[in-house]
């Protein structure tokens, strides 16, 4: 009589971070007025963040700053700080926002239709990190 062997799985997560959206923002305003100007559009309470982005890189270290309302809805993180950029491959991208939680294409395209709405804003573009390669995207992940 022979005795079956129960099989036993185990799943291993990778270290990569799940695939999320998140919208290029271009805006000549500084982050605390671009910041201001979203809290007056969308009703947001935006306020600067404790917690930075410090990326230690050939050109220097390069702080960026955060901006996270109350609920937590989405985070405004600056792409440039001095002469350093967080992602390379997004030099004319001056802004990232970052919707919060699980969210679809669809929240972010609402996100970014409202935010077009702002005269202060250029552009805003819908961005996937599976399409963004960059060694930085990892510490946008939330």
């Amino acid at each position: 009589m022979t005795r079956e062997r129960k099989i036993t799985r185990h799943t291993i997560e990778s270290g990569e971070p799940q695939a999320f959206h998140f919208l290029g923002v271009v805006s000549a305003e500084p982050d605390y007025r671009l910041s201001v100007m979203i809290n007056r559009h969308l009703g947001s309470t935006l306020r600067k963040s404790e917690e930075e982005i410090i990326v230690n890189g050939p050109a220097g270290s390069g702080i960026f700053s955060k901006f996270i309302p109350r609920d937590q809805a989405f985070t405004l993180v600056s792409n440039r700080s001095g002469g350093n950029l967080l992602l390379r491959k997004l030099k004319n991208i001056d802004f990232l926002v970052l919707p919060g939680g699980n969210h679809t294409r669809n929240e972010a395209e609402e996100l970014a239709a409202e935010l077009r709405k702002i005269p202060e804003i250029t552009a805003v573009f819908i961005l996937d990190s599976r399409e963004v390669s960059d060694r930085n995207l990892s510490l946008l992940a939330l």
